[in-house]
């Protein structure tokens, strides 16, 4: 288990040399982009337990997961635990506090959890930091401030000993979060699409008018051909119908 500092920090993949963002025109998820000097691609490093958590600098949410399962997508969410690992002398592991499932960085830079295996260099992290801050003060103005909310009759006091447990996810809620992040993404595609269509529509056009172009500069050519073929005919014939000095 490393013993990482809190602070401000930069995480970078180092295989893809890429950091880990919430990107902002979708800030439910998370991805990964070039470097930056950008808030959504920094990270609050807060310690949680034995573990860490990882707190947005530019939107204020979690590194998180839906659910624990292979391939599963990261997004920025609800605060979960992690740990990170030692793999190599700059690079580390980021894996879930209870299972074995770390952070990959896909081709297209979608972040997934998957199995360590053989901790193939997409899996591996550097964390540049960036300064000391780690935003756990107003976390604790949160803490405080849940903490003057009535409590329900059917909460247990923490005095009795027994820690309140998190609201296990609803798998409706979580699936409609997914359908909606896919509509986001299909229209999005679909922008791009339109986009494309228009570019292509322009290219028709001046291929058209370059076409259209060249078959009049080949009408003018053959214009001036057959003139010149004409006054070629007219040399010809009053040549052939001088005197012969000669004879």
């Amino acid at each position: 288990m490393s013993n990482l500092e809190p602070g401000t920090y930069r995480i970078v993949n180092l295989a893809r040399k890429k950091v880990l963002r919430v990107p902002n025109e979708n800030p439910d998820t998370i991805a990964s982009w070039q470097v930056q000097d950008e808030p959504n691609q920094k990270w609050f490093i807060q310690r949680a337990g034995g573990g860490y958590r990882f707190k947005n600098c530019g939107h204020g949410k979690y590194l998180s997961v839906h659910d624990t399962q292979c391939n599963s997508q990261a997004y920025h969410g609800s605060p979960t635990t992690w740990r990170i690992v030692p793999r190599t002398p700059t690079g580390y592991l980021i894996q879930l506090e209870a299972i074995d499932r770390v952070l990959d960085l896909h081709d297209r830079g979608e972040v997934y959890i998957w199995p360590t295996n053989d901790a193939e260099p997409q899996k591996v992290w550097d964390f540049e930091r960036l300064g000391c801050e780690t935003d756990e003060e107003s976390e604790d103005k949160n803490e405080d401030a849940r903490s003057m909310q009535p409590i329900s009759d059917e909460s247990t006091s923490e005095d009795e000993g027994v820690v309140e447990k998190p609201v296990p996810l609803n798998p409706i809620a979580v699936r409609d979060t997914q359908i909606a992040q896919q509509g986001k993404k299909i229209r999005s595609l679909e922008r791009q699409l339109s986009e494309k269509d228009q570019e292509m529509e322009k290219l028709r056009e001046e291929i058209a008018s370059l076409k259209s172009q060249e078959s009049s500069q080949i009408s003018a050519l053959r214009e001036h051909t057959i003139q010149l073929e004409k006054l070629v005919e007219q040399l010809f014939e009053q040549e052939s119908k001088r005197p012969n000095n000669a004879a």
